[in-house]
């Protein structure tokens, strides 16, 4: 009797240390999902953070953006300015050969994607050679691109592409 009684006996404390070991068990599973759960709020918490942080740094980039664009369209629009001008004063001039027709020249289009550093607009006028000097012989004096006006005018064949020297003497040596 005495081996069945300490049977008894070690079986209620097996059956009293798994219900222990089940307890435990659940408290440890609790306060596992607790962990996680705060675990995953606090990642939340963190992203949604990051979140206002890229958010604000993307606007910024936006806003920084679009002041470039229209920089960029102003200058455009100020550079098509001149261009257009000069267009209407070209095209409001009469033709001075007879039977030819006025020439009119278009705007150029602005370029779509502006550069980052522009060149000062150009005007659409061609600079002036410079003037004649006072006396109509030439000499030494005058430049190059006088004195190729004035074998152009007197009906001088070959003077392009002369040196100064060269063509001051083609001209002595037309007699014209």
């Amino acid at each position: 009797m005495a081996n069945a009684q300490d049977k008894k006996e070690l079986k209620k404390k097996l059956s009293k240390r798994l219900t222990e070991a089940r307890s435990l068990a659940k408290n440890l599973e609790t306060k596992a999902k607790k962990s996680i759960k705060k675990a995953a709020n606090e990642a939340e918490s963190l992203a949604k953070k990051d979140l206002k942080k890229a958010t604000k740094t993307a606007k910024k980039v936006v806003v920084k953006a679009t002041a470039k664009v229209e920089k960029a369209k102003k200058a455009t629009k100020a550079a098509a300015k001149p261009v257009a001008a000069a267009t209407a004063k070209s095209a409001a001039k009469p033709a001075t050969k007879s039977g030819a027709k006025p020439v009119v020249k278009t705007a150029a289009k602005p370029a779509s994607k502006p550069a980052a550093k522009k060149a000062p607009a150009k005007s659409a006028a061609k600079p002036a050679a410079k003037p004649v000097a006072v006396s109509t012989t030439p000499s030494a004096s005058w430049t190059v691109v006088a004195l190729r006006d004035y074998a152009r005018t007197r009906g001088i064949a070959g003077y392009t592409g002369l040196t100064k020297a060269a063509l001051l003497a083609k001209i002595k040596a037309s007699g014209k």
